[in-house]
């Protein structure tokens, strides 16, 4: 890979805009600020492990269906299991 330590964004972007202050909205911690996305990845790259920059990587097709599917300013509740 010509750029290995790139996080490829391809296919379709849907930008997060946090909901609570002072935790992923406003200063430095606004997620839509600082471009904090689901998006497509390269087909050989494992979305299984950490590796983004802080955007939520799909595969190409799965980000696609949902870029279809889900209208500006759906809620998003991201948590960890």
């Amino acid at each position: 890979e010509k750029y290995p330590e790139r996080d490829w964004i391809l296919t379709r972007i849907l930008r997060l805009r946090g909901c609570e202050p002072g935790r992923n909205q406003g200063g430095l911690v606004d997620s839509y600020d600082r471009y904090i996305y689901f998006h497509g990845t390269p087909d050989d790259v494992s979305i299984n492990l950490p590796g983004s920059h802080g955007c939520i990587r799909l595969r190409n097709q799965d980000i696609v269906d949902l870029f279809d599917r889900v209208a500006e300013g759906t809620p998003v509740n991201i948590t960890e299991d």
